[in-house]
């Protein structure tokens, strides 16, 4: 099993359907693929996790990173894992503001967060501000 994180920033302001949608094919493309993970939406910046069989996770990746509807992109973080983290979820989606990210991870350096360096283990920040997403919310997510 292998993951992958990795920030991008918005081409200009998506509208909420254009969130709700990208979250819905994702989720249905994933499941098709064997992908989970989630996406947050955070003030202009996604924020990605995706896991399944290596080349699964790099093909999507690669397809995600010649998408025009975000621009620079930069793997946080990425390696083998025994295990997935967020096995119930196709596609967790989530649109936060900062206040709620600050409410969730108790940090209030946003962009500091979304600079933070890559790294090789499961201690980076970002992945878990992610898991403990996923344990308060665990549940797949009905975008109906």
């Amino acid at each position: 099993m292998y993951y992958l994180i990795y920030v991008s920033y918005a081409n200009g302001k998506p509208s909420d359907y254009d969130l709700k949608e990208i979250a819905q094919v994702s989720q249905r493309n994933n499941q098709r693929t064997g992908i989970s993970g989630m996406l947050v939406y955070l003030g202009g910046k996604y924020l990605q996790v995706l896991e399944g069989e290596k080349e699964a996770v790099l093909n999507l990746y690669k397809t995600i990173a010649g998408d025009p509807r975000h621009q620079r992109q930069r793997i946080l973080i990425e390696g083998d894992i025994n295990k997935r983290n967020f096995e119930n979820w196709a596609m967790g989606f989530k649109m936060l503001n900062h206040q709620d990210f600050k409410d969730l991870s108790g940090l209030t350096d946003l962009d500091g967060f979304f600079q933070s360096k890559r790294v090789s283990d499961e201690s980076h920040v970002t992945l878990i501000f992610l898991r403990l997403f996923y344990q308060k919310n665990n549940r797949d997510f009905s975008l109906r």
